[in-house]
Order: structure tokens, then sequence, then C-alpha cells
């Protein structure tokens, strides 16, 4: 008997991915599979609104990938620098109101926006901690001022189905590597994640394979900065290399030349991020980019299917 069906739509410079997946019991089911790429960045189009032609293209490819999707969820995967979001905390008992009030204003400051009105914000709890002998809940916010929330919107205005939850490459990318340690029976531990792309690079830490922390930078692009801000992230957060168990990298420059530094600040080898042998989803589909580039758009559909 089937679950549930859920889909995703990730966003990445000019590419634009969408999957399907079906999971019936524990089995995950791949329904569908594909992508475009345009001749301009789609990311950059939604966050500065430069004209409305070019997303009129992207949301009639989006139509035509995702048309008739019996999905009952979806999520809408963007990277991390293409929106504001970050970690918070706040203390564990709040009101929902409470909560509410504490987001918006931490959002307003982080964005320089005078009216928390003036913000599309979502939040999600990610785990509890002890600081300072008190116990606290640590959040992860997303925030795109209205006008952008207003254009993902319309960029996914035919698509039958729920309105998409917005989520960032990064908290997919805990989805999968988390889906993977329950595979493997090795929820214990850190896990840690390197996405590498042409612009960026983003971090994902997993403990106990539930998501922990995420961070990205512009700068990391070289293997050598990529370690080396991989280091940093860890030291911030008070977690020793030592103790991460499991090394990952996805993107679409996460090929070999990514391991000789890794290995040897973290003394194993990084292993690629694949969510289809390592989900094992059963699919018909092919794909031509590298496996570990589908990572965000499989883990968006994956968080959308989760409460």
């Amino acid at each position: 008997m089937t679950q549930s069906i859920s889909a995703a739509i990730h966003i990445q410079g000019s590419t634009v991915r969408i999957v399907e997946l079906e999971r019936e019991e524990t089995t995950l089911r791949l329904r569908r599979l594909d992508s475009a790429t345009f001749e301009f960045e789609v990311a950059m189009h939604l966050r500065d609104g430069a004209g409305n032609d070019p997303l009129d293209q992207v949301r009639a490819a989006i139509r035509e990938m995702l048309g008739g999707t019996e999905a009952a969820s979806m999520g809408l995967v963007v990277h991390p620098l293409d929106v504001y979001n970050f970690f918070m905390p706040v203390p564990t008992g709040l009101s929902d109101q409470a909560r509410e009030r504490r987001v918006a204003y931490q959002a307003a400051l982080v964005t320089d926006t005078r009216s928390s009105e003036a913000l599309h914000t979502t939040s999600r709890s990610v785990r509890i901690a002890e600081r300072n002998g008190e116990e606290i809940e640590w959040l992860h916010v997303l925030a795109v001022p209205q006008a952008v929330e207003d254009r993902f919107e319309s960029l996914v205005s035919t698509v039958p189905g729920p309105d998409p939850l917005r989520i960032v490459s990064t908290e997919a990318a805990a989805e999968v590597m988390q889906r993977r340690a329950e595979a493997d029976e090795e929820t214990e531990g850190y896990s840690f994640a390197i996405g590498a792309y042409p612009g960026h690079t983003e971090y994902t830490l997993t403990h106990e394979g539930t998501w922990h922390h995420a961070h990205a930078a512009q700068e990391a692009r070289a293997p050598e900065n990529r370690t080396y801000y991989a280091a940093g992230v860890l030291n911030r957060i008070g977690v020793p290399m030592a103790e991460v168990e499991n090394l990952f990298v996805y993107g679409p420059e996460a090929d070999a030349s990514t391991d000789g530094p890794l290995e040897t600040v973290f003394d194993r080898r990084a292993v690629s991020l694949d969510p289809f042998d390592g989900l094992g989803l059963a699919s018909e589909q092919s794909h031509e980019d590298a496996p570990s580039t589908y990572v965000p758009c499989i883990g968006g559909a994956l968080r959308a299917q989760s409460p």
C-alpha cells in the first residue's frame, strides 16, 4: 500500500531539477526525474526580479516536468546564499506566539528590514542543547522579502498539489544523510557533508542521524579553501574533526580534486553522497548528471514527506 508521494523542485544557478518519489513502507521508488537548463541564472531572477519573461520560461518548464503530479507534499529547494537563513537559540518551552516574535525580530535584524511584515519567514526546530546550565532549542530560520516570496509562489502556481515547503539545500542534504544512516543502521556519531558548487561551498553536519548545523561560504572554491572552511565550521561549533565518522561530498564539483586536502586534514577519504545507491532507490529513470548533483532535489522530496 502506497504511504505517500512527494516531489521537489531544486533551483541551482541556471538549472532546475525535479523529482517525484513514492514511498511504500520502507521502499522508495523514483517516479520522475528531470531537469531543464536556461540561458540565465534562475535564482538571480527570483531574488532580484529582473524581468518577468525569463521566469515565464521557468514556470512553463516546471509545469511540463511536473504536470499531473500526484504528490501530496512538495519541496522547493534553494541554496543558502540565495536566501536569508540562519540558526538561532531560544529557551525551551516558549509558546508559539513568543517564539514567532523572537524569530520575526531576529529575521528583521539579519535582513536589515524595518518591518517584519515585509518578510516571509519560516522556522524549524533542529536540536535541543544545553548552554550555561540551561536547556535551549536551536531553530533554523529561512527568510525572504515578500516580493521574492511572491515570485516563488508564481513559479509553482501552475503545478497541482500543495504549496511547496521552502527548503535550503543544506537541510535537504541532511535529510539524505539521515535516511542513508538509517538504512545502514549507523546513526551514531557525526557525519559531515561538503557541497561543492561553482559559486559557493556549503557544509552540513548531522549528529546521531539528525540535522545539527550548516554553513555556506562564497569564498571557499579551491579544494584547499573548502577544506580550510570545513575545519573552521567544526571549530566554531566545538566539534573535533576526529569525531567526524563519515565524510561526504556532493554537487557538480565534488570530484577527485576535492579529496586530497580533505583526506589529509580529516584523515579519511570523502565519499560521494549518492542519493540513488545510498537510499536504494528503485528506478527506471536515467540521468546524465553525476548522481550527487541530485542530493538537494531528492533530499527536498524526502523532507517534504516529514512532519
